[in-house]
This record gives structure tokens, sequence and C-alpha cells, in this order.
């Protein structure tokens, strides 16, 4: 197969330059990807885009090259960036024919945000961090709509979120609420870290963030909590490109200062520490960022280097037997290993690795409707599981737990125990919190 090289190799092309935003561009380099993937048809089963496009090109007489525009559109559609393609394809570069096509589902999905805008139901639930903040004020009553079934109906025809997707809990006692009263508690024998709450700890999980800190500090760590606002990876599901660049500067300049004095950036949520890790520095283009972005580590990434040095306690006082754990996209996508699996190795009878998409991918599985399409990616997930005593992950909560509870799902979930239910890492941190300070 002959295939011709990109006109602006991905590497290369960023988001200020103008054939980044050229449509004649990005409509030939859409053909071009195409036809190399209708020719491997390796990706097939990973997302709902490559069915799509693959129908599309052998509806066409002309294959890749009669795919229209707005078939294109519908393959961008379908895209919820969960980025399991670029490791798995072949011909990523450095490879001459230059394929990424995650990169080019963003680029298509920002010019699409150009041309028609964003809609405001779109803007408003990506806001996580003022949801937070306004839901932290009344939390009880912030739950109570989010459980109300009249309620998360209007919340489906106005927002666009489906009725039965399981919404976060609020809670008025946030991260920082709790890490304020209480205090750093060690003088960092083995290194300082900045955790970055992420909305997801800060609002709805602070749990996990206090398990972490006694952790780290139980290894002789010094911790601090910093979270002021949301790392803007919602922003990049919508193509709100000025929104997350803003994020990233304010984040930036706060974590610098920290960074240059000698801590980590410790992040418990892998799409948000792949945030800081790789779309920081593509975002700013600065020396700032890339210094913010090399010293980003994903929370249990840096507590099992804690475990290899030999500085995490390990005198663990019960077993947890077998355990299913979720390895989550934008965590695979960091290539850094299953760092949770092989801590959990050492407290578990037998780790199952379950190596599948929950068909979420920040905001794109919550919506009404693509609700279908995104549980039919979580079906291997849900089969991998089943049977499991426990299970636990690393992706943000609701993720996991609003697939296992999902309708169709019951059978999976039937012999897990309820109260280790959750899609993110408190229960690994919680876990080890528990066997490690007794």
């Amino acid at each position: 197969m002959k295939v011709d090289p990109p006109e602006h190799p991905t590497r290369s092309l960023h988001y200020d330059d103008a054939a980044y935003s050229d449509a004649g561009a990005l409509d030939r380099e859409l053909h071009r990807v195409g036809e190399v993937c209708h020719q491997c048809r390796r990706c097939l089963p990973l997302c709902p885009s490559f069915p799509k496009l693959f129908d599309l090109v052998d509806a066409s007489p002309e294959e890749a090259a009669g795919v229209s525009q707005a078939g294109f559109e519908q393959v961008n559609e379908l895209s919820f960036h969960c980025r399991l393609c670029y490791n798995h394809c072949p011909y990523t570069p450095p490879h001459d024919w230059d394929v990424d096509f995650p990169a080019l589902m963003r680029r298509h999905q920002l010019a699409r945000a150009q041309r028609d805008g964003i809609p405001l139901a779109r803007r408003l639930t990506t806001r996580t961090d003022w949801i937070g903040r306004v839901a932290a004020l009344a939390p009880a009553l912030m739950n109570f709509a989010n459980r109300n079934r009249l309620s998360r109906i209007l919340m489906e025809k106005l927002l666009g979120i489906h009725r039965d997707w399981i919404q976060p809990t609020y809670h008025s006692q946030t991260l920082r609420r709790w890490f304020r009263g209480r205090g750093a508690r060690s003088e960092g024998s083995n290194g300082r870290v900045v955790l970055f709450a992420t909305c997801s700890v800060e609002y709805n999980d602070p749990e996990t963030g206090q398990a972490a800190v006694e952790v780290l500090e139980r290894s002789g760590v010094r911790v601090d909590v910093h979270y002021e606002r949301c790392c803007g990876m919602p922003f990049t599901d919508t193509g709100d490109l000025d929104s997350a660049r803003a994020n990233a500067e304010a984040n930036v300049a706060m974590l610098l200062p920290k960074v240059e004095a000698g801590a980590l950036v410790l992040v418990p949520g892998p799409s948000c520490s792949l945030m800081l890790k790789e779309e920081y520095p593509r975002l700013l283009r600065s020396e700032a960022a890339r210094r913010v972005a090399a010293a980003t580590r994903d929370l249990m990434e840096h507590i099992h280097q804690l475990a290899r040095d030999k500085q995490l306690p390990r005198d663990f006082k019960q077993r947890l037997g077998k355990v299913a754990y979720h390895a989550p996209c934008h965590l695979r996508a960091q290539n850094i290993g299953f760092r949770s699996r092989d801590l959990l190795a050492l407290v578990a009878d037998e780790v199952v690795l379950v190596d599948a998409c929950s068909g979420v991918d920040g905001t794109w599985g919550m919506q009404a409707r693509f609700h279908e399409a995104s549980l039919g990616v979580a079906k291997k997930m849900l089969g991998a599981i089943d049977g499991a005593k426990h299970f636990l992950g690393n992706a943000e909560r609701g993720v996991v737990e609003a697939r296992l509870h999902a309708p169709g799902a019951v059978h999976a979930r039937a012999g897990i125990h309820q109260h280790h239910l959750v899609g993110d890492e408190r229960q690994e941190v919680a876990r080890a919190k528990a066997n490690v300070l007794g």
C-alpha cells in the first residue's frame, strides 16, 4: 500500500499554526488517515468511531476518498478521546506514515467547535469546578437532585445528561478544607510533593485525598494540597481551547514555584495527570509548562516508586483475596505500566487486570445521545470483572460505578461487595491506609 506522508507532520503541528485550522488541509488529512485505517482495520473493536468509519468507506465506490465531510463528522462525534488506538496503531510517529488518529480527531473537533460554536448545555457540564463549589455550599440539596427521578429527567432534557448516569456525591468538607484544619504532619525525609486534588477528589471523594496524604506522610513524604480550579480536561471534550488554556496557565503559575522548590506534583486521576503531563506543554508551549509536566506523576505511580525504594511500610494487617483491577485508558496512554496492579499484588491473593475501556472518557459517556454506544464499549469490561470479590480502579469516581449500576450490568456486579464499588483510586489508597496504619 502506497501512503503519502502528511502535509504537516503531527509532532510539529501546533494548535496556533495556520495549517492546524485550515479546512482544506484538515479534509485532506482526514481522507489520508481514513485510507490507512481502512486498509489496516486493526482498531475496529476499540471504539464506535472505527465501525462508523469503515461502514462509510464500504458504502462508497471510491472507498475512503468518497467519505463526505458529514460522514467524517459522524466519526468525530463517536470519538471520545480514550487514546487507545494510538498505542494500538503500528503507524504512529515516527513511522513515515505518521498516523495519529486521536490528534486528528481533536483537530477535527476544534475545527467544528470554531465553526459551529459550543452549546450552552455542554459549556455548563464542563464547568466541574464551578459545579463543585456551588454543590459544596448545599451538598444535601445537590445530592437529592442528582438522585431524584424527576430532576434527572429534567436534567436530561436541559443538559443532555442521561437520567441513568450515576452522579457523584458532594460533600461540605472538601479536601482542602480538611487539610487546612489538619495541616501537614511530615518533615519530608523522603521528599516533598504537592497533591493536585482534581475536581473529583476535592468535591466528590475527599477520602481519596485524605488517605493519600496519610499514606504518603506515613512513608516520610511532606505533602501540600493544591486545588484552585479544574485541570481543564473537560474543556477538551467540547473543543473549548481558550478555557483549557486559561486553566492550564493559571495552574502552571501556581504549581511552578512548588516544583522549583523541589516538589513533585501528584495527581489522583489519570485523565488529569495526562492533561498536566502532555496537554499543558502543547497548549502553552512554555518552559514553565514543560517543567511542571516533567515533575508530574500519577499518584499510584509515585507510591509504587516509594515501594520500590523500600520507603512504603508493608506491615499489612489483612489480605484482600481476589481483586479485579481496571486500568483506565488515560492511564495506559501514559505508558507507565500498571502500578496500581503491582501495588495491589502486595496485599491481594490474586489480581485480575481488566484491560478494557469503560466507554466514558470525561463527559462523553454521560450524554444521553451516546448512552447506548458507551454501554456497548463497556461490555468487555463488565464481563472481565464478573466473579471478582473486590473491584478497584484508577478512573474518576462514577466512571466504573456508573457502569456497574447501569441496566444490563446486574450479572457483572452480582458477586462484588457493594462497599468496593468505586471507580477511582480511593479504594486502593484507602485500603493501603487501612493496612499500613492498622
